[in-house]
């Protein structure tokens, strides 16, 4: 991470135009494939109903059920660590700034995708496909966006876009993050819980609010003049954080 001139020694999260740019496309490009699928229907019923085989399998349905229960303290946790490294570990401490976005993109991205889910009131796969499915348990909330989807990638993408360092440490929690939000995005659909679409939809939805999280993270830091000293101590309090949602999150 670079520090900005301007505000001499505070912290500040730089993005570029062409990065903001790529990821306002990318969350163009996923709502509309969700929303194509979503009124064409026939492939996203088929996929759905495709998964009926993981009912006739216990152990197979055990695993997708902790992947969707556990993939986003898996993700917790790792930043936790990596955290915790970044104090040994010099070359790990300049993506230090990024924890505190992740936050704010996770509560704008659960804030956001909730208000949507009540918003367009999407029927749950249980209930539009009744009868052609396994599964049986009635969900209370709304499938569009899925919330699993939104908030695992809400905690994954704004570290796999936005860390630069070339360290193997972040490229290897770079790629973990990644595969633990991509699995609890595949166990959605697989517990016959959500469509494609509303997956998809909900990587449309984390990717929306990344630019939105960056520009709130920087007013935040600028507004408590936030430097290298104040963000080691900020860094060691939003340890903490994490360990506590790793702990929450297993319960959704």
């Amino acid at each position: 991470m670079k520090n900005n001139p301007d505000f001499e020694d505070l912290v500040r999260i730089e993005i570029s135009q062409t990065k903001t740019i790529a990821i306002f496309i990318s969350f163009i490009l996923f709502y509309f494939a969700a929303i194509i699928l979503w009124k064409q229907n026939i492939i996203d019923s088929y996929i759905v109903i495709h998964f009926n085989f993981v009912y006739e399998n216990e152990l197979y349905l055990r695993l997708v059920k902790a992947l969707s229960r556990y993939g986003m303290s898996f993700i917790t946790a790792l930043y936790a660590l990596f955290l915790f490294l970044s104090f040994r570990y010099e070359e790990l401490k300049h993506e230090r700034p990024l924890f505190f976005l992740i936050l704010i993109s996770f509560a704008l991205s659960t804030i956001g995708g909730d208000l949507l889910k009540e918003l367009i009131d999407k029927a749950r796969p249980v209930i539009a496909l009744s009868g052609q499915i396994a599964i049986k348990s009635i969900h209370e909330t709304p499938a569009f966006p899925s919330g699993h989807a939104t908030k695992s990638m809400a905690l994954a993408l704004p570290f796999v876009i936005m860390a630069s360092g070339k360290s193997n440490i972040i490229k290897i929690v770079k790629i973990l993050a990644l595969i633990a939000a991509l699995l609890v995005c595949y166990s959605r659909i697989a517990q016959q819980a959500h469509f494609l679409s509303d997956v998809l939809a909900g990587i449309g939805t984390a990717l929306f609010f990344i630019p939105i999280a960056v520009w709130l993270t920087n007013k935040l830091y600028k507004k408590r003049k936030l430097n290298e000293y104040k963000l080691s101590m900020l860094s060691q309090k939003i340890i903490l954080i994490f360990i506590g949602l790793t702990v929450i999150l297993c319960f959704l």
